[in-house]
């Protein structure tokens, strides 16, 4: 998300800002692999779930984060 054009910047400010209202805490998502277009759909999409399902999505995301540093890290 390095190169987000200034527009572009301003609505994942507004979307986390919402969503940091909303839930209580940032938008986390495993953005390896996933284009900006992909990542603002699923901002989208998961700013409508309940707290408590969007907890657990964002903890399946932080697994993820994990899993694909540890794989970077680690020979197969």
């Amino acid at each position: 998300l390095d190169a987000l054009t200034d527009k572009e910047r301003e609505l994942f400010s507004k979307l986390n800002a919402a969503y940091v209202t909303t839930f209580g805490f940032p938008f986390i998502i495993a953005v390896k692999g996933k284009t900006k277009d992909e990542i603002l759909a699923e901002f989208e999409a998961r700013i409508g779930n309940s707290r408590g399902a969007e907890f657990e999505t964002a903890c399946h995301q932080v697994e993820r984060i994990a899993l694909l540093r540890l794989k970077d890290m680690l020979p197969l």
